[in-house]
């Protein structure tokens, strides 16, 4: 197998230096930080071990997103609206771009190097990104640009081609990933998700799972085998890129799933064996979740499946 690898940097969290913004729906703003710190507590990294991506220009992401994305970026109201937050209409762009647009634009090029990692086999660990929602032409669902869709672009132009799977495993469907690789034979999406919530209307993925009601571990594990066994029958993924929401947690603010901490390692695991069984490289990013607890379960669910990786 190939290496392991941590790609982080300290402007990845929302808000950074800005005191009077602390959350988001409840999504923790400094979420990434927090994921470092906890790994380095677990012991299952150092704090060397964290690797900072290369930038990439802003203007670079008009080669997936439409003009109207790209000018909303600079536009408080559309930031706001992309955001579902109209307090920040009201803001200067410069301070809502600092809050929120850079740390999104700089994650896009730390899902890129994660993939590229990915291509020779790597499994990655990225402390950011899985925005999944930002379609094409649509920032919505407080993605304002889609890094998955990004990386995918910037491996095909380094001249890098892989059988990928984007296997979408937080609360809500990956709508803006189903738009971008919508009849691309090389990326075959698969989600499992709550059903009745966002985003509605949904944009079919190649394979969904829609799930409604206060779905528990013993539930979520076997629609999650379903899948898995599902997408083994269709496709033979070179790379999994994983989107490991935490947001199926029992405490979370937004869904109404009923998973514990414990389930979701579970749910972890059994992605990460999985993984293994292809014998290619991952790339793991944390999405969302709207609890305090959300880093601390993100962080356990890299270590273990880190520790999946060291275990020939």
């Amino acid at each position: 197998m190939g290496q392991l690898r941590y790609i982080y940097h300290p402007g990845y969290d929302f808000a950074r230096g800005v005191p009077f913004v602390k959350q988001v729906h409840g999504f923790v703003l400094g979420k990434p930080s927090l994921i470092r710190r906890h790994l380095i507590e677990m012991g299952a990294a150092r704090s060397g071990d964290f690797e900072r991506p290369d930038p990439i220009a802003e203007k670079a992401l008009s080669a997936i997103h439409s003009s109207e994305v790209m000018l909303g970026l600079r536009n408080s109201k559309a930031v706001a609206a992309a955001g579902e937050l109209p307090s920040l209409a009201i803001l200067p762009n410069a301070l809502v771009r600092h809050a929120l647009v850079k740390p999104q634009v700089r994650a896009c090029g730390g899902t890129a190097q994660a993939l590229a990692y990915a291509a020779d086999g790597d499994w990655v660990f990225h402390l950011s990104g899985g925005f999944h929602h930002a379609r094409p032409c649509l920032s919505h669902g407080f993605c304002l640009v889609n890094d998955v869709a990004w990386a995918v672009h910037a491996l095909r132009a380094s001249g890098v081609r892989r059988r990928i799977l984007v296997l979408d495993l937080d609360l809500h469907q990956g709508d803006g990933n189903a738009a971008f690789f919508k009849d691309d034979e090389e990326v075959f999406t698969a989600s499992l998700h709550q059903e009745d919530t966002f985003p509605i209307p949904k944009v079919p993925s190649d394979l969904d799972r829609g799930l409604s009601g206060a779905v528990d571990d013993h539930e979520y594990s076997r629609a999650l085998d379903d899948l898995l066994s599902d997408i083994s029958e269709r496709v033979s993924p070179e790379i999994v890129i994983y989107v490991a929401g935490t947001d199926p947690y029992c405490d979370d603010a937004i869904g109404s799933f009923a998973l514990s901490a414990e389930g979701l390692g579970a749910r972890d695991e059994r992605v990460a064996n999985f993984t293994k069984r292809l014998g290619g490289g991952l790339v793991a990013l944390p999405a969302g979740g709207y609890s305090t607890e959300s880093p601390r379960i993100s962080a356990q669910g890299f270590a273990t499946m880190a520790e999946i990786h060291r275990t020939h």
